[in-house]
């Protein structure tokens, strides 16, 4: 990434040579002799297809993508023993960058075999992940910044209510699994808020690593499911992301299993797996997404717990 904002490299349009030099800078000085300059890990007929990758006319989440694979694919024709993580990264990020949106981190294959996925699949992933970069850069939010709210927002609001809905349903259907299993368990639900939602019980609330911006508002419901000994209470959350003034809201969820080998988190779901909520948006825009989201921890929990 410092090769990419240097002087010398910063400004210049993708080309072939442009692309040649960034490999020779990701790639490092031979290992048997650090005195002759690094060799570009593909030829001059590769870069040129990683130049007209990056100049493609789409979506530059789409372009990003494009780049990426057919990074993939020129190291995977090379002898070059580059790391094949590093250098599509750099050159999607890139491209990012220059169409103002924040660069991947981690890169991709770090969080999902990207490559070997089908294009449309891909895509998908990437946008995920860039949807991540923008809720993180929008979270990097100056103190005093945020507020709580006397009432929740409407949206949030709204949300949150066909959020708890949908939870009700999941629980009539997962409570006689769980009695089958141990007549004596339960499944509750609840809802709260950081201010101005009422709980059953105000004590309780999502672990604080479930928080994109630490102090922000955030609302949420409570799936409590009990069986035997174990405890697992699954939380999904509408939290603002940054400060008050973005109107940008995340739905995530969080869970922990209690059980008496001890405490340990019982979704460990991917932080691209959260779904954002635009100001423009309505609730049914979100609203699959956020189905699947919920149905997914639903399940990861009911697995967790009953495997105890």
């Amino acid at each position: 990434m410092a090769a990419i904002g240097s002087e010398e490299m910063s400004g210049r349009p993708i080309t072939a040579t442009y692309v040649t030099e960034l490999a020779q800078r990701t790639t490092g000085p031979p290992k048997d002799d650090t005195a002759r300059p690094p060799t570009p890990p593909f030829g001059a007929e590769q870069a040129k297809r990683l130049a007209e990758a990056a100049a493609l006319p789409e979506h530059p989440v789409v372009r990003a993508t494009h780049t990426y694979l057919t990074c993939v694919e020129a190291l995977s024709e090379s002898d070059s023993d580059t790391d094949p993580s590093l250098l599509p990264w750099f050159l999607a990020s890139l491209v990012l960058q220059r169409a103002d949106f924040p660069p991947l981190l981690p890169p991709p294959s770090k969080t999902g075999r990207v490559e070997q996925q089908r294009f449309p699949e891909a895509v998908g992933r990437f946008a995920r992940l860039v949807h991540e970069a923008l809720r993180t850069e929008l979270s990097r939010s100056p103190k005093g910044e945020y507020r709580q709210h006397a009432t929740i927002p409407p949206l949030a609001a709204a949300l949150r209510r066909r959020i708890l809905e949908h939870l009700r349903s999941r629980r009539d259907s997962v409570l006689p699994i769980l009695r089958s299993l141990d007549p004596g368990a339960q499944a509750d639900m609840h809802t709260g808020g950081s201010v101005g939602a009422p709980s059953k019980d105000p004590r309780q609330g999502p672990a604080a690593r479930c928080l994109l911006t630490p102090g922000s508002a955030h609302w949420w419901n409570t799936l409590e499911l009990a069986l035997g000994t174990s405890f697992l209470p699954l939380y999904v959350v509408v939290q603002e992301v940054g400060h008050t003034g973005t109107g940008v809201l995340s739905v995530t969820v969080d869970a922990q299993l209690t059980s008496p080998e001890g405490v340990r988190d019982a979704l460990l779901m991917d932080r691209t797996d959260d779904v954002t909520v635009m100001p423009n948006d309505s609730v049914d825009d979100r609203w699959p997404q956020v189905r699947d989201l919920v149905d997914e921890a639903i399940s990861r929990t009911m697995d967790q717990l009953t495997r105890g």
